[in-house]
């Protein structure tokens, strides 16, 4: 919301007292409301608006815009009001690429015809497709995806392949058949590639690639300006050593940063 040595910008909404900001940056908090809590992912769509991802009630998608003055919210409309019957809630992941708005539940990945809204309207979305099925199947009896963290973090690159990360069953895992990153091709009738447009719906998690691995919650993932993948890390909890003063799961080992490259695909992270 504010400058950084300068007066607060006045278009920036309720200051943040607590915001230190480069110039011509600013930060400011939506108000809470019924329409406004319980948020995971957030999606940028413009100076004014935003797409968000609710854990309750039933994992609903929203689309806030805001006004341009004040950037308090003229309108919240509720895009999916409810996960698919019979289905996991929507909890966490969410994107946005080439005309789809993309969801997961702990056990499947769902996406959306998108039509962008304008200052007047909000966004619309088409019928629900399934894209990524089986992500809580297990392997043999003891690994696999059912349980343990539940957020299926999302991320679509410039070629539009999808990667679906999933964290670990306890808090630290033996093995690392549920700590990884996946990669996945999507169907694209318009390539010139057979083998893409040869793929169809719905794919089996277990069949995605192995981008990296050894990875026990990558929570959140982001594509910077060249492309390179971006993920944090959130570490484990309740690590006590009386020789280092009890608990010391803060700061050794401390939450990871990691920057994943196309030289590094498939390699172990620890």
């Amino acid at each position: 919301m504010g400058n950084r040595g300068s007066t607060p910008l006045t278009s920036c909404g309720i200051p943040l007292a607590e915001s230190n900001l480069p110039t011509n940056y600013c930060a400011h908090a939506l108000p809470g409301t019924s329409n406004l809590d319980k948020w995971r992912s957030v999606i940028a769509t413009g100076p004014n608006s935003l797409l968000a991802i609710r854990r309750s009630p039933r994992g609903q998608i929203v689309h806030v815009q805001t006004s341009i003055e004040d950037k308090m919210p003229t309108s919240v409309v509720t895009l999916v009001a409810e996960s698919p019957e019979g289905s996991e809630d929507l909890n966490h992941g969410l994107a946005l690429h080439d005309g789809y708005l993309y969801a997961s539940s702990s056990t499947t990945v769902y996406r959306w015809r998108y039509t962008p809204g304008t200052e007047t309207s909000p966004p619309k979305v088409g019928d629900i497709e399934t894209v990524i099925v089986n992500v809580s199947k297990g392997a043999g009896t003891t690994l696999g995806a059912p349980g343990g963290h539940t957020t299926r973090t999302l991320a679509l690159d410039e070629s539009g392949r999808l990667y679906v990360s999933v964290g670990s069953k306890e808090n630290v895992d033996d093995d690392s058949f549920r700590s990884r990153i996946r990669r996945f091709e999507l169907p694209d009738q318009n390539s010139t590639s057979a083998i893409s447009r040869a793929i169809t719906l719905p794919i089996e998690f277990e069949t995605g690639e192995v981008f990296a691995d050894g990875l026990r919650n990558e929570v959140g993932l982001a594509f910077d300006s060249f492309g390179i993948l971006w993920g944090v890390e959130n570490g484990p909890d309740n690590l006590k050593r009386k020789d280092l003063g009890g608990d010391i799961h803060n700061n050794n080992p401390a939450e990871e940063l990691n920057r994943f490259t196309e030289e590094t695909a498939g390699e172990h992270w620890g």
